[in-house]
């Protein structure tokens, strides 16, 4: 079974004290993956797990709320925990675009890894399958589970603005945590809202749903009961701190 624990749920910005951007914890047995590590997310994720026993980190795009506290991971790495291995795997521009960002050459050299493409491959003990989405060139969600295939598996949407790019990476039982910036409001481009996330979710059979990277502006409970018009497996609203044991529905 795999554990999910929601470090942060932000957007690009957010005015309410305590939220970290996108970041989430993902254990299991003794391993642990990290999705994303957008602003403030970093001293949020040493509350729920020593940064010394995380594995890796999946970037899922080149947007800063969801990659800028790289920086301060691979300080703590380089000059406090040089012993540290956690592989890094992001888009294929990621590592130069630290070093323009930086201005040193190589500056995630401690952190290594290859750079993404739509395949599978091992992290942590887990089975990690990337696809793209539409959002930003070079997009991905993730899926994570079981090495051997067996029980449910938790899939990140990433920022995803079409709900059908979703579709070949959930499987019947897993957990969706998907962005709905736009929250009950219109479809537009580049983000889905509550309700396309829902439609992805019945889609495919997923057991359960989790509302996650809501805009500041979007009212979080009115983005659930319109998830809910859709979906009606079990809803929930990504919060600092949420814990989800997946494969527990």
């Amino acid at each position: 079974m795999m554990r999910l624990t929601v470090v942060g749920c932000a957007p690009a910005w957010t005015r309410r004290v305590g939220r970290a951007s996108s970041c989430y914890l993902v254990e299991h047995d003794d391993g642990a993956v990290v999705l994303d590590m957008g602003q403030g997310s970093f001293s949020e994720l040493a509350q729920y797990r020593d940064v010394r026993r995380i594995d890796g980190v999946l970037i899922s795009h080149l947007h800063a709320d969801h990659l800028v506290d790289l920086v301060p991971l691979r300080h703590f790495v380089k000059y406090e925990a040089p012993e540290t291995l956690i592989r890094l795997h992001g888009p294929l521009e990621l590592r130069r675009r630290f070093d323009a960002f930086q201005a040193q050459p190589d500056f995630l050299q401690v952190l290594p890894g290859d750079p993404l493409a739509p395949d599978d491959f091992e992290l942590a003990g887990l089975s990690v399958e990337a696809g793209l989405v539409t959002h930003i060139p070079h997009s991905f969600a993730f899926r994570l589970g079981p090495r051997d295939g067996s029980g449910p598996g938790l899939v990140y949407s990433g920022d995803c603005a079409e709900p059908r790019d979703l579709l070949p990476l959930v499987r019947t039982g897993d957990t969706l945590l998907s962005e709905a910036a736009f929250g009950a409001g219109q479809p537009a481009e580049v983000h889905m809202t509550a309700e396309q996330a829902a439609w992805a979710a019945a889609e495919t059979g997923a057991a359960r749903l989790i509302l996650t990277h809501i805009l500041d502006g979007n009212d979080e409970p009115a983005a659930r009961d319109a998830a809910a018009r859709t979906y009606d497996g079990e809803l929930l609203l990504a919060q600092p701190g949420l814990v989800v044991e997946v494969g527990d529905q």
